[in-house]
């Protein structure tokens, strides 16, 4: 019996004494080996944290440590671990770990290289933000989702493969990684995030998977040097700026499901010289080809209603496009600076014409009307150099309609059909 109550103190002594140790181990620094860690006894893990001085030269994170006799499994990287640490050259990540959080590599402008562990199944978003001589990411294929910007001004990577469990490529993933040249996008991704290619300038094509649905805005802003794209067939919508300042862009596809392109799509892609818009779209944005100074050929749907403005503004190459008979109103600055115009029909149903519409098309010598009564418009809609050089030409019984209108009869030259 007091055998058995000396083992039970002995016991208790020792419980007492470890619980002690721990709540000691907790509350310390716990710096083994130049990396910072915070420890959970209870779970035995550790978690890589930021020190105080940032982390420099070669890291190796180990997959267990040893603080006080008690041994450690190193199972996480926490937000920001290594952030700032611009004279870390390379790191080693234990096998162990399964979790990195978000930030935890940014702005580390000397690292070169990385491996993620097999364990990790999610990136965070913000990972490499700003490892500007990062050229090559090894990602085990269990990762299923990423956060935003993780590669953001990455600006030395080039090419990356993909994990194939991917649904979704995020916002900004690549946005400022201006030497990426090629890219697989895996073929289960049905949506790609807003401003995901911006600034990619050396991103010369790219092949969108078939199963993609949703693309977004700014999608490939500023990459100068894409030439070609297909868009997949079941898109419904180009967003804003999808293509703007693509200025090598010459070819693009768009499929007969699309039903929606926004502001500014294709503003600037001044190499772009032909696209053909299919009759399901239902609504056009602003300034969609805006500066395409190239652009020579290209029509307007049919069951477009309004020509938008400053849809083809300064559109230099342009010569000569048909208004559909659904037209009923052409916008502001629809076709200003279109210097190349040489004539323009416009529909029996026109009602409005806004202001400078045609507005520095100095070539425009010939507008034909085929409406009864004259669309209303300002005394800017067309340039002088139209009123008075070139010639309108309207049906004979409706001249006394135009003769008499406070804007059209600014035209001197009438002739009739």
């Amino acid at each position: 019996m007091k055998i058995t109550t000396k083992i039970l103190m002995l016991l208790f002594v020792l419980m007492a004494s470890t619980q002690v140790q721990a709540a000691s181990i907790k509350s310390s620094k716990n710096i083994v080996d130049g990396i910072n860690y915070q420890l959970n006894a209870k779970k035995q893990t550790a978690t890589v944290i930021k020190n105080v001085e940032p982390y420099v030269g070669d890291i190796v994170i180990p997959e267990k440590i040893t603080v006080d006799s008690l041994t450690f499994y190193v199972e996480e990287i926490a937000s920001g671990a290594f952030a700032e640490s611009t004279g870390m050259t390379s790191i080693q990540i234990a096998k162990t770990v399964c979790k990195i959080g978000s930030d935890a590599f940014k702005n580390c402008t000397s690292l070169t290289e990385i491996t993620i562990p097999e364990k990790i199944s999610e990136l965070p978003s913000g990972l490499f933000d700003g490892c500007t001589s990062l050229t090559s990411v090894t990602i085990p294929d269990r990762v299923s989702s990423m956060g935003s910007g993780i590669f953001h001004n990455c600006k030395s990577l080039e090419h990356i493969d993909l994990p194939q469990r991917l649904k979704k490529i995020p916002d900004d993933t690549f946005e400022g990684c201006s030497s990426l040249l090629s890219l697989n996008i895996p073929d289960g991704v049905t949506e790609l995030g807003d401003m995901l290619f911006k600034d990619c300038m050396s991103l010369k094509e790219i092949e969108i998977p078939l199963g993609v649905s949703k693309l977004g805005h700014s999608l490939f802003l500023g990459c100068v040097t894409l030439e070609n794209v297909s868009l997949p067939v079941g898109l419904t919508k180009i967003e804003r700026s999808t293509f703007e300042n693509c200025s090598n862009l010459e070819t693009v596809v768009i499929p007969n499901s699309v039903q929606r392109i926004e502001d500014d799509a294709f503003k600037n892609c001044s190499n772009l010289d032909s696209v053909y818009l299919p009759n399901s779209l239902k609504m056009i944005g602003e300034a969609i080809f805006e500066d395409c100074s190239s652009l020579v050929k290209t029509n307007i749907p049919s069951a477009m209603v309004k020509i938008p403005s400053e849809m083809f503004k300064n559109c230099t190459s342009l010569e000569a496009i048909e208004i559909p008979a659904s037209i009923k109103e052409i916008s502001s600055n629809a076709f200003r600076g279109c210097s190349n115009l040489k004539e323009i029909e416009l529909p029996t149903g026109l009602k409005e014409i806004g202001g400078n519409a045609f507005a520095d098309c100095v070539n425009l010598k010939k507008v034909k009307s085929n409406g009864a009564s004259p669309a209303k418009m300002s005394s800017s809609s067309f340039d002088k150099s139209t009123t008075l050089e070139g010639t309108l030409i309207v049906r004979k019984q409706s001249v006394k309609n135009y003769e008499f209108d406070k804007q059209w009869c600014k035209f001197l030259n009438v002739s009739v059909f």
